[in-house]
């Protein structure tokens, strides 16, 4: 199934009738935007772009992995990186396997680095992230080597 959180949902109780489920944590309009989408419908882009984060937790849920990947990319087109939001939206990146937010932050991390180091912590990074920031800036700088010997 497209949805196998909202499917299992929409069993049927013990003696044959519908069940019935109470959803909170997601608005009605983000529900129907999931539903819109699993039924075979698309999302418009500016519902995406202004609705990203919650539509990615809700499609994240309910095991609706197109939709939080189009949220995600609408989530990076609209959303600017900056020296405030960096580890937030990484730590998000991570929290809910955002590979292109992830690759966006950690991008920005090495390229700012020295800003950076004066005004953010990397005290709540987990390992793997730490890793990940130290593989990029090796590659940023690998870059640069390379383009010095071409001049």
């Amino acid at each position: 199934t497209c949805a196998p959180m909202l499917a299992a949902l929409c069993g049927s109780s013990e003696n044959g009738e519908m069940a019935t489920a109470t959803i909170t944590d997601v608005s009605p309009k983000n529900f129907r935007h999931l539903l819109f989408h699993v039924y075979g419908g698309s999302v418009p882009k500016d519902d995406l772009k202004a609705h990203a984060k919650a539509i990615i937790d809700a499609s994240n849920k309910y095991s609706i992995v197109n939709l939080k990947l189009e949220a995600e990319e609408a989530y990076v087109e609209s959303t600017e990186i900056t020296i405030e939001n960096v580890m937030d939206n990484l730590l998000y990146a991570d929290a809910m396997n955002l590979a292109l937010l992830k690759e966006v932050a950690v991008d920005f991390l090495a390229d700012n680095g020295e800003e950076l180091l004066a005004s953010v912590s990397f005290n709540d990074l987990p390992g793997h992230v730490v890793k990940d920031v130290l593989v990029a800036t090796a590659r940023k700088e690998d870059k640069q080597c390379d383009a010095d010997d071409i001049d």
